[in-house]
């Protein structure tokens, strides 16, 4: 835990020092001996943003400080801090600031730019508090799904919402569910997979499934995905709405995972639902599953 957050709060020390310096998170992860994956999620629990979000935001939050109190063209305060062209950093200097660059000098509105992050111990606490969510453990056999696919933006790389993207894969399952061969009923899967392994890249692509005890005829317009036997833990989710999946996440990768015997294991996280009467939120519980293994 404790070189865990010195290993972050270092990492941060680094972005602010160096803005216009790129980050391999490839390299990075396996600086910190953990998958892509295991790593975006721990510094997202503990920094309250993804990495690359973090790093725009920080980027972005020193250029205003520079139009506001530098002589420098807008040109050269986009160069020192990492931006490639000038159209590159209007265009995400206003998507942040909802004003350009040269307005935001000229006008020099009241906006309070945050500093960069402390990192503590009270932080650990924060997350753990009032929260009782000791995991299932278990070893779960090979499984198959049966189900619809969709490309999403990454939550790694955007911050853009894709909630609505998963409207029609899930929608068209529900429909056309009873067309999957040897399928177990009320049962559900939804998991976002990266087809690099390293969930790098601008898009993933999400599932949403049902599982089969026999891989028959798959219909038309269907995907399969297999999940290998192995250990997992096992999170429940009280309710089905995006906030309480992300709040759950944070948790598992800020607090739990690094105080438990465990560290992540190979493959996916999923949501899996199962005896589902309805869809209607306020009834819906899920589990927030991570392949796990024993820490050496």
């Amino acid at each position: 835990m404790l070189r865990n957050l010195a290993l972050i709060q270092g990492l941060v020390d680094r972005i602010e020092e160096n803005l216009a310096e790129e980050i391999n998170i490839i390299s990075l992860a396996e600086s910190f001996g953990m998958s892509p994956w295991h790593f975006q999620r721990l510094f997202k629990s503990l920094v309250g943003d993804t990495l690359g979000g973090y790093m725009r935001g920080r980027r972005l939050t020193k250029a205003a400080q520079l139009l506001l109190n530098s002589e420098l063209g807008i040109i050269d305060v986009a160069f020192s801090v990492g931006f490639n062209s000038h159209e590159a950093f209007t265009r995400s200097f206003k998507s942040y600031f909802k004003v350009s660059p040269k307005s935001f000098r000229k006008n020099k509105p009241t906006i309070l730019l945050c500093e960069k992050p402390l990192l503590t111990m009270e932080l650990f606490d924060h997350l753990s508090q009032g929260i009782e969510r000791e995991p299932t453990i278990r070893q779960k056999n090979e499984q198959i799904i049966v189900g619809f696919d969709t490309t999403i933006p990454s939550p790694f790389v955007s911050n853009e919402n894709y909630c609505d993207l998963l409207y029609t894969p899930w929608t068209t399952l529900l429909e056309r569910q009873t067309e999957v061969q040897n399928r177990i009923p009320k049962t559900f899967y939804g998991l976002t997979v990266s087809r690099s392994g390293t969930f790098t890249e601008d898009t993933l692509d999400y599932i949403a499934g049902v599982p089969v005890t026999d891989l028959g005829h798959i219909p038309g317009g269907m995907v399969t995905y297999k999940f290998p036997q192995q250990f997992v833990a096992m999170f429940e989710v009280f309710s089905g709405t995006e906030d309480t999946v992300a709040k759950t996440v944070d948790y598992i990768y800020g607090y739990w995972l690094p105080n438990s015997p465990y560290t992540r294991g190979h493959g996916n996280d999923y949501e899996l639902f199962e005896n589902v009467s309805s869809f209607e939120v306020p009834n819906l519980r899920s589990k927030y599953v991570i392949p796990i293994e024993p820490k050496k």
